[in-house]
């Protein structure tokens, strides 16, 4: 008999008792991939080495879809079915622990008790121009203008980025999210807007463990703030809550505390499996909020690197680069030699929508995984009509990223491939406006879903740049080292 779980998001437990991460995300995906590809889903079952072979079944996902607007959507939701029908959520029923798979968690488990609230209401006056800091200067007005337009210029955000980011500037009464809260899962990101959102003068719901640093961070910066801060409290007055083992908990305290139709917001992060439970746990949330409209909006921040449908516009000034390197080029003549291992192109040749693969093996299949869950969420949500903000953010230099000395390496030297690195405090800014814009504007009518992902992307510089990612990056990892 398998082991039971102690309490809360568990991986499912194959009839040994073991609860493997790998088995369950190869599972995901070829139940995904059986919709467009039956073939191709036997083959994620055959493979052996997991960490190794996870890129090309996650890539081609992605590309069933290019051209297919029911492809994109049905992948979307065969993978999160086979996700919520596996993954389990562990109670207590009677003394004995009882396992729920999580599309019906919410449903079957109540909620012991709703925790309490504490109100940290900010002191400051609220901020009426959108700025964003960028290398030791806050910058707005026609100095934000123009760094617009320099990284529209380098290929460091796409056209329609920039054009949401001056939407937002000449509409600075938005930036309070009025008529909005925002429920932030995971207070602490370095990547999350909370912060952003408080100087403007919104209502945030802050939700992070009782252990997290964040709760004295942010009482202490009230006066720093315009707007209010929502936090969970237990029955003696301390802050947090875990989204793994109280779900039902912060469920009912969503809907007894919101102050308005939310907006719920994903950026926490784990190493690992963590990470996936977290997914599974808030994407239970998402769906259970949005069904009684205590939640209205959805929004999401998706990694640069990970596959993604770029446009046609976005091959064309990657092949140009290519072609633009001189004629006896190191680069070139290395990936002769290394039969396409390093300086492969970013690009098939060919003409229309491509696709971008910037998965490399440092990140891993568990976060992989778990980023995908969010944008499959995404999917299916703008599908059937809801409000959804999901961009892709441009690589940061945060600490969950730089405690991997080998991806710390490598954004020390990606700036050799016109790869700009962003501080946490820039993105961070950046990706709160362009969240603004979307709940504001809504996201612009298309023909297949993917392009709600490309419009607004910052992608650093990956998606422009003539190089596949992970053929490029090691040498810009080699570089890195040599400059730390």
């Amino acid at each position: 008999m398998p082991a039971k779980a102690t309490s809360g998001v568990q991986f499912p437990a194959d009839p040994s008792g073991s609860r493997s991460t790998g088995t369950l995300a190869k599972q995901v995906v070829a139940d995904a991939l059986a919709t467009v590809d039956p073939s191709a889903a036997e083959r994620v079952h055959r493979i052996k080495d997991w960490r190794k072979g996870y890129i090309e079944p996650f890539t081609e996902l992605v590309a069933a879809g290019v051209h297919d607007a029911g492809n994109w959507d049905g992948v979307a939701r065969a993978a999160l079915d086979s996700l919520q029908s596996r993954m389990v959520g562990a109670h207590d029923v009677d003394g004995e622990t009882v396992e729920t798979t999580m599309a019906d968690y919410l449903a079957v488990v109540a909620a012991t008790s709703t925790p309490g609230t504490e109100t940290i209401t900010g002191t400051a006056e609220p901020e009426r121009t959108l700025s964003i800091p960028y290398r030791g200067e806050n910058l707005s007005g026609a100095a934000l203008s123009d760094l617009l337009d320099r990284w529209v210029a380098d290929g460091v955000v796409e056209p329609s980025c920039a054009a949401a980011l001056r939407l937002v500037q000449d509409n600075p009464d938005w930036l309070s999210l009025p008529g909005r809260a925002m429920l932030v899962l995971g207070l602490g990101s370095e990547m999350g807007p909370a912060r952003q959102l408080l100087r403007w003068g919104a209502d945030v719901m802050g939700v992070d463990l009782p252990s997290s640093p964040a709760w004295e961070r942010f009482r202490s910066g009230a006066d720093q703030f315009a707007g209010r801060l929502h936090i969970p409290t237990d029955a003696d007055g301390r802050p947090g809550i875990n989204l793994l083992t109280e779900l039902p908990e912060l469920a009912a305290w969503a809907r007894a505390a919101a102050p308005a139709p939310l907006t719920v917001g994903s950026y926490f992060y784990a190493d690992g499996g963590t990470h996936v439970q977290l997914s599974s746990a808030a994407d239970a949330l998402v769906v259970d909020l949005l069904s009684d409209s205590t939640a209205t909006a959805l929004a999401y921040l998706a990694t640069p690197m990970d596959t993604f449908v770029v446009p046609a516009d976005v091959r064309e000034a990657s092949d140009a680069a290519l072609a633009d390197r001189k004629a006896i080029d190191v680069k070139k003549i290395v990936g002769a030699l290394t039969r396409g291992r390093l300086f492969h192109r970013n690009y098939a040749a060919g003409r229309g929508p491509a696709v971008h693969d910037a998965l490399v093996p440092q990140q891993g299949p568990n976060y992989t995984l778990a980023k995908r869950v969010q944008r499959w969420r995404a999917t299916t949500a703008f599908a059937d009509g809801h409000t959804v903000s999901v961009n892709v953010a441009p690589a940061t230099d945060t600490y969950s990223v730089t405690k991997n000395k080998i991806l710390a390496s490598t954004y020390k030297g990606a700036g050799a491939f016109g790869i700009e690195i962003f501080e946490p405090d820039t993105s961070s800014a950046m990706l709160a406006a362009l969240m603004v814009h979307d709940l504001n504007v809504g996201r612009p009518e298309v023909d297949v879903q993917w392009q709600h992902e490309s419009s607004g992307a910052a992608s650093g510089g990956l998606w422009r740049q003539p190089y596949l990612p992970r053929t490029a990056l090691p040498v810009a990892a080699l570089l890195g080292t040599v400059k730390r």
